[in-house]
């Protein structure tokens, strides 16, 4: 039934689209026009959430409201410059360093720190498992200065000769095998069922991580420096320029450091060289191995930082730009730096003030989705989460996803199917509950809406320089966030205690080392941080997620979850799919034990091992980390919600670029569909 109620779509174009989006506001509110739902996505909530900032703040205090329109329109004009203003040269020049340092920061400083923080312990298990036969080479001289036992008339040179073809051989078998293996995993990781290939990805990965870590050593070693200075500078451009050609490798840009940086460390602990005029000695060597498992205690907040960095910083430009006074003056510095570092915090600070949501909120913090519950029009934000398939074999893991103030809805697609109804209530029903409008920010959303610089988006289909970067200007939301606000103290421990245990070997047996001089101190602490780190990498990469029953790994990566269950009702999902779920009766009064992910959640070296393998969430249950970005991505002319409304009157104002107009048809085709 078609309801009589308005829509008002403000589309996606950046700062371009907010000022048409801001002409057309102002026309309608000089109309007195009546607007009952406003639906934005990327530059057009520029506009839309900061006028109901401004109207949240403002209509209770002003009786006017045309006064605080010109208000809100004239600061709109005047700040169309958000990022860099040029229209004061010295400010416009402040705002290009803050945007360099910001670059320079999240792709160049924390990458290194946090990849690199690996290398000293990974290059002292190289070279304790293969170190005497990547230097059987070299030692070739000092077998050829003794006489042989077998054949005491051979001559040095002989002797050289026999010990270098033995030392060829077995290095031939070792790479050969590690290739083989490498592949035989690789095609057995992408042919067989998804609930046996993640073992064999596993396995392939290894498999390539140790071909790698022992080859490009030994070739650095026996070609590489023994050439010209510019031709080793040729393969070095070469191989860069290789990598970000192909579209595969160029989201994988950070993974690079692995395989370029990594193997020349290993060739100074192992053929204990000279790199970059630094001579390896062995004092040297441990100190640094001592300094890895510090660093290791901050690298889960530094990998934190780094992805939400430049969203942080886009959503405070945007909220300082466009925003009302009132909201800037009620988050300080300390609370955006928990946004940054570590929204744990976080969550523990929304768990104290939960008691005071009902009271005024304009005055004392900033404005969730929940505030404008009573506001008209009624807001919608459109936007992109990723990484999520309904089936194995679904063409696309990208789908809608609309926050409101009294819903958050996931729009996927049922391809087998002709009624979308059921498959919006089953959405519904996955992420009520456990992610409320309650816990959303509305500069959040804003800016979540507006993040068209994404990695998870097909960016590497194309040549981008963001993309080669690897900045990333989407959120990550926790899908089950009311469970980890309910979770107790030792559950929110667990997770840094976890971190401390992670690098502790590496910092407690050196110190043993140093006072007592053992030897085997250095051994075992190296080997006992390794031997933690593959149990959390197979919870990474056996943790399949997304499935209404969790399987052993999942409930494995959920230790002590939360056994207060979710109710489902008859008219959320179908009761006979309830019914083969269980293998009998289903009641209203059934309930379902959900885990809480807290290791996919909260363990830094999972989310690691995850985005290496590109674990994806397939079922019909959210990832329990939700990949946002751009809503534009799926859908930017943002009427798809309304649509799903039968509104009477839809207005669209479309701010957005097309390079032509079979491009501006497939939009209005996919909204359409």
């Amino acid at each position: 039934m078609t309801s009589n109620e308005t829509g008002l779509a403000f589309s996606g174009g950046g700062i371009r689209s907010a000022a048409l989006c801001s002409g057309v506001l102002r026309r309608l509110l000089k109309d007195n026009a009546k607007v009952d739902y406003l639906s934005c996505v990327s530059g057009g909530g520029y506009t839309g959430t900061s006028f109901l900032d401004w109207k949240k703040r403002k209509e209770k205090k002003t009786e006017d409201s045309k006064q605080w329109h010109e208000e809100f329109f004239e600061n709109m004009r005047q700040r169309a410059g958000y990022f860099c203003n040029w229209e004061k040269p010295c400010q416009g020049i402040l705002d290009a360093i803050l945007m360099f340092l910001l670059v320079l920061t999240v792709t160049v400083i924390e990458l290194i720190i946090i990849r690199g923080s690996y290398a000293f312990p990974l290059a002292f298990v190289i070279d304790y498992l293969f170190g005497k036969l990547l230097r059987a080479k070299v030692n070739c001289d000092h077998f050829a200065s003794t006489s042989s036992p077998s054949n005491p008339n051979a001559t040095a040179q002989e002797i050289r000769k026999r010990c270098q073809k033995t030392v060829v051989f077995t290095m031939i078998s070792l790479f050969s095998v590690l290739l083989v293996l490498f592949v035989i995993f690789f095609i057995l990781s992408q042919t067989l069922s998804r609930r046996k290939s993640r073992y064999f990805r596993l396995f392939s990965l290894i498999s390539f991580l140790l071909l790698s870590l022992t080859f490009l050593p030994f070739a650095i070693h026996d070609f590489f420096i023994e050439i010209p200075l510019w031709s080793r500078a040729i393969i070095v451009v070469i191989g860069v320029v290789l990598w970000f050609l192909l579209p595969l490798l160029r989201d994988k840009t950070s993974y690079g450091i692995l395989i370029y940086l990594y193997p020349y460390i290993i060739y100074w602990k192992v053929y204990e060289a000279k790199v970059v005029g630094v001579v390896y000695s062995d004092g040297l060597f441990n100190k640094l191995l001592f300094a890895s498992g510090f660093i290791m205690w901050f690298v889960p907040y530094l990998a934190q930082s780094r992805k939400s960095l430049s969203h942080v910083f886009n959503r405070w430009r945007l909220q300082k730009a466009f925003y009302s006074k009132e909201s800037l003056a009620t988050k300080g510095c300390l609370e955006i730096l928990h946004d940054i570092v570590c929204p744990l915090w976080t969550c523990l600070k929304r768990k104290q003030k939960q008691q005071s949501l009902e009271d005024d909120p304009a005055n004392e913090r900033s404005l969730k989705l929940a505030d404008l519950r009573d506001l008209e029009p009624k807001y919608i934000s459109n936007m992109t989460i990723h990484s999520w398939k309904k089936e194995e074999d679904s063409d696309s893991d990208d789908d809608l996803l609309t926050m409101s103030p009294t819903t958050i809805e996931c729009w996927k697609k049922e391809e087998d199917s002709d009624s979308d109804d059921d498959l919006l209530t089953m959405s519904r029903t996955t992420i009520k509950d456990k992610l409320r409008p309650r816990d959303i920010e509305l500069s959040d959303a804003m800016a979540t809406s507006a993040a068209a610089i994404s990695r998870y988006d097909n960016n590497f289909e194309v040549l981008r320089l963001s993309t080669i970067l690897g900045l990333e200007m989407g959120a990550t939301v926790i899908s089950n966030f009311e469970a980890i606000k309910k979770e107790g103290w030792l559950m929110k421990l667990l997770p840094i205690l976890i971190n401390i245990l992670r690098g502790l070997p590496l910092i407690a047996v050196p110190a043993v080392y140093y006072g007592r001089g053992d030897v085997w101190s250095i051994k075992a602490g190296v080997f006992t941080f390794f031997a933690i780190h593959p149990m959390l990498a197979c919870i990474g990469a056996f943790a399949v997620t997304g499935a209404e029953i969790p399987s052993l790994w999942e409930k494995i990566a959920s230790p002590l979850q939360s056994q207060r269950g979710v109710k489902f009702s008859a008219y959320s999902l179908k009761t006979s799919d309830l019914e083969s779920l269980y293998g009998g009766p289903f009641t209203l009064s059934t309930q379902l034990t959900k885990p809480n992910h807290l290791f996919i959640v909260h363990v830094s070296f999972v989310q690691f091992v995850r985005e290496g393998l590109n674990i994806e969430n397939i079922g019909p249950m959210p990832p329990p980390v939700m990949l946002l970005s751009d809503g534009g991505h799926v859908e930017n002319l943002a009427i798809l919600p309304l649509l799903k409304k039968k509104l009477k009157k839809i207005i669209v104002v479309d701010g957005g670029y097309y390079s032509n107009e079979m491009k501006y048809g497939k939009y209005l085709l996919r909204a359409g569909s």
